[in-house]
């Protein structure tokens, strides 16, 4: 029973995020730049159940798991060069923004209309 309840658990944090989740949705640093741009400070983070797109990068859900209101991503990227690349992607509610940290940038984002 107690393997059961443990790969239980597993296969719950592995779960991509559901269409429920506050996050999912398209942000922006402003609303000027929910529209496009090419570069992370001036395009929109889109963020489906099962995928990121910020800029050039796209990037799966690989590992997740939820705390309070934040979403602990382990991202499957690529930027369109061919080479997959892992890295850390958190995505934590603060009122009625999303502060975003992508692979170590920190970035504070509104929803887009």
């Amino acid at each position: 029973m107690k393997s059961v309840l443990v790969g239980c658990v597993f296969a719950l944090a592995s779960v991509a995020a559901s269409a429920s989740e506050p996050q999912v949705g398209r942000w922006a640093v402003d609303e000027q730049h929910c529209s496009g741009g090419d570069t992370m400070k001036t395009s929109a983070l889109t963020v489906t159940p099962t995928s990121l797109r910020w800029a050039a990068e796209y990037c799966t859900i690989g590992k997740m798991y939820k705390a309070d209101r934040a979403l602990y991503i382990e991202g499957r990227c690529s930027n369109g060069d061919g080479l997959m690349k892992k890295h850390p992607i958190t995505l934590a509610m603060k009122g009625e923004r999303l502060a975003v940290t992508w692979n170590g940038e920190h970035t504070e984002m509104s929803r887009c209309p």
